[in-house]
């Protein structure tokens, strides 16, 4: 697989209680296949676009020593456990490159991620083994 790449996951962490304010934790991707595509569409309101994104994470991509484990489970851990798991699930957040300026709360978030991710899948079996990601 071509690697163009890198990527910030920011995965949903849930609601801090003090702030009220959703929270993500952050995982540093390198060497993903990232693509864009401007969707197009003439409607009664005039011209509408969208960017879709379709990104492609090899299984052997740097993930900072982070072990990706499935949603479910991510879930679970504590907010010291998840620092060293990653997972994929949908309405996480993306932003192309590695992103360091980070506010785990997501009223500083929203002004720096690229994507929210709406459809994922596991490739891990066969010739090219690699998680998809679908979002826009």
């Amino acid at each position: 697989m071509i690697t163009n790449a890198d990527l910030t996951i920011f995965n949903y962490r849930g609601t801090d209680k003090i702030t009220g304010r959703t929270t993500y934790s952050r995982t540093q991707i390198r060497g993903v296949s990232f693509y864009t595509e401007q969707k197009v569409q003439v409607t009664d309101k005039g011209l509408v676009s969208a960017d879709i994104y379709k990104i492609r994470i090899p299984e052997d991509a740097d993930t900072q020593g982070k072990q990706y484990i499935d949603a479910d489970q991510y879930a679970e851990l504590t907010d010291e456990e998840a620092s060293s798991y990653w997972t994929i699930n949908n309405d996480d957040l993306f932003g192309c490159g590695l992103l360091d300026d980070f506010e785990k709360e997501s009223e500083f978030l929203k002004r720096q991620y690229t994507g929210k991710i709406l459809s994922f899948a596991d490739n891990r079996r066969g010739g090219l083994p690699h998680w998809r990601i679908g979002g826009e």
